[in-house]
């Protein structure tokens, strides 16, 4: 086992091991490394078994996904330290969670593919699986009550100008866009510096007025493999019913994927409606606690299902041709 402060001297050691997960982490590595200088927050990475754990430390609500009382506490994360879905373990789920048991503290893993016995459910992500050959079969393939809503969006499309923006010129005004989504969000983990935007590598649209230019929201999003991301956005709340803001920017990033011809697009977590309602399935996440005082994780064990997420209760069926899509 060994255990690393930073991403410099971890991938010369998983580079050396081999590892079969070693294709995924490698593509977080410019993320990770960004972060540490971004949003340090004792980031540790650990090489155990064939298995790679990424941890960091922070001050949480524990009822971070139901709105009671807050109850804030310190505890070590077992995850990436930014908002996106994946999972801070690379290998055996078991070995994960028999390494946090090990660990001193309260520890959370979080965004895990695999549940956990006496666990619970964290947030749901919400992927859209890409069959589409462009974005006009995806449009047809759409049950007519949601062909509706979608049209109903790209009218008012029509007011705007979408165009690809250079990360050098991601400017306050957007990211002023990023912190009105901030602002409106419960608890966040995390607000990301506005060079987080400028230095990572990743793909960025801009959504601006087409008569007065001025800008009215932008995405960004990352492609890994086979997949893409979308990893953060920002528009205000009042230009929704301007320009249904919100759906054009989820409707160009379905665009986008199509066209990068994916198979697979990561919309993340939360706005469930809206993700589901464009096409997306939504794809259970798991999480657990511990703590070492064997006492306290009896009560943490009580706990854990007053705080565990409760899944969209609403089946929409969008798809002509797949019922349970």
């Amino acid at each position: 086992m060994s255990r690393h402060k930073s991403t410099v001297s971890l991938d010369k050691e998983i580079n050396k091991l081999n590892l079969p997960c070693y294709e995924t982490l490698a593509s977080l590595l410019p993320l990770l490394t960004l972060l540490e200088k971004l949003n340090p927050c004792g980031q540790e990475y650990e090489v155990s078994n064939g298995s790679v754990i990424i941890s960091y430390r922070l001050s949480l609500n524990l009822f971070n996904f139901r709105r009671i009382f807050p109850l804030n506490v310190h505890v070590q994360i077992i995850g990436l330290p930014v908002s996106v879905c994946l999972s801070g373990f690379f290998g055996n789920y078991i070995e994960a969670e028999k390494n946090i048991k090990q660990r001193k503290g309260l520890k959370i893993l979080l965004n895990s593919d695999h549940p956990f016995k006496g666990g619970g459910k964290t947030l749901s992500t919400f992927v859209f699986e890409n069959r589409f050959e462009d974005f006009d079969q995806y449009l047809s393939s759409l049950r007519s009550p949601y062909r509706r809503r979608i049209n109903k969006a790209l009218r008012e499309r029509e007011k705007l100008v979408i165009k690809t923006l250079s990360r050098y010129d991601f400017n306050k005004v957007h990211y002023d866009l990023y912190l009105s989504i901030m602002g409106r969000t419960e608890n966040p983990l995390e607000t990301l510096p506005i060079e987080f935007f400028r230095e990572y590598d990743a793909e960025l649209f801009e959504f601006s007025d087409r008569e007065t230019h001025n800008v009215v929201g932008f995405i960004q999003l990352k492609a890994i493999k086979n997949k893409l991301y979308f990893l953060f956005g920002g528009f205000k709340k009042e230009d929704i019913p301007a320009y249904d803001i919100y759906y054009n920017m989820l409707l160009k990033i379905v665009e986008t994927g199509i066209e990068k011809r994916v198979e697979e697009i990561e919309f993340g977590q939360t706005a469930e409606e809206s993700k589901l309602k464009i096409g997306c399935r939504e794809k259970y996440k798991y999480m657990t606690a511990h703590h070492s005082n064997p006492l306290i994780n009896s009560f943490i064990s009580m706990l854990l299902p007053l705080f565990s997420y409760r899944p969209y209760p609403v089946k929409h069926h969008v798809f002509k041709d797949k019922g349970e899509k």
